[in-house]
């Protein structure tokens, strides 16, 4: 899709002036990966990585459906199809990792229904982006309307999050890479209450710079009676996945605040 030269001074850019967001990003990583050290070249390939998913998804307004889908190769779509086919309804749990908002357009592509939870009042950029993701079907539902929420699954539909920013300062305060960390927990607890199925889904890159979806089996959920631990084992069984993905491509992970305090 779009070039890696402009994305690259694009991130370099944001990288040079956003001291801030740099020292997140450090800090994060730090946690993540401390065996790492090439830190700082994974901060700024952060930022490079970044500017490189804006410019894709504002991309999308200028493509046809058709094209999104051949730019995108997808591995696992039979766990999201046995999932679907429970008719209960899909939470695809996700995370700022690669360009996920345009890898997400494969599920719209392939004929299904897709809603995603947003802030209510964002900023002049993200109704730009929002605007662009939502130009091949996607719909949008706000963060603090959970009745909206309930009928995208109630429908059969599919609900993706993004999990590992509690953006709205709602969640579980959880283990996360050896240290407690404030995370979303909705994913879980909406599968729990509705049986939707719980889909860890992750976009990346292959070595050639390309986009891939990929779709893993459905996690497990125990109903023990205890709600509240429930919601919390869930939520350690995606966390080991989620690990697992970050550790194997720490420079695709753009989250620019600080998950963990000093």
């Amino acid at each position: 899709m779009i070039g890696a030269a402009v994305a690259t001074v694009a991130g370099t850019v944001a990288y040079l002036a956003s001291p801030g967001a740099r020292a997140a990003v450090r800090a994060n990583l730090a946690v993540a990966v401390p065996e790492r050290r090439d830190r700082e070249r994974l901060v700024w390939r952060a930022f490079v990585w970044q500017a490189r998913h804006y410019l894709e998804i504002l991309a999308l307004e200028r493509m046809d459906p058709a094209a999104v889908a051949r730019a995108i190769r997808v591995v696992g779509w039979e766990h999201f199809l046995a999932a679907h086919e429970r008719g209960l309804g899909v939470v695809l749990a996700s995370a700022h990792l690669g360009s996920v908002s345009v890898c997400g357009q494969v599920v719209v592509s392939r004929g299904f229904e897709v809603t995603l939870p947003v802030e209510r009042g964002s900023s002049p950029l993200a109704r730009l982006v929002n605007r662009a993701r939502s130009s091949h079907g996607l719909t949008f539902v706000s963060t603090d309307s959970p009745l909206g929420i309930h009928r995208a699954l109630k429908r059969g539909g599919t609900l993706g999050i993004l999990v590992d920013r509690a953006v709205t300062g709602v969640g579980e305060r959880v283990p996360f890479f050896g240290r407690q960390a404030l995370l979303p927990s909705a994913h879980v607890a909406l599968a729990l209450r509705t049986g939707a199925a719980l889909l860890p889904a992750f976009a990346e890159r292959d070595h050639g710079g390309g986009l891939v979806a990929r779709f893993e089996p459905e996690i497990a959920l125990e109903r023990t009676g205890d709600h509240a631990a429930d919601v919390r084992e869930g939520m350690r069984r995606f966390l080991v996945i989620l690990e697992s993905e970050i550790r194997r491509r720490p420079d695709e992970w753009s989250v620019f605040e600080r998950l963990w305090e000093r």
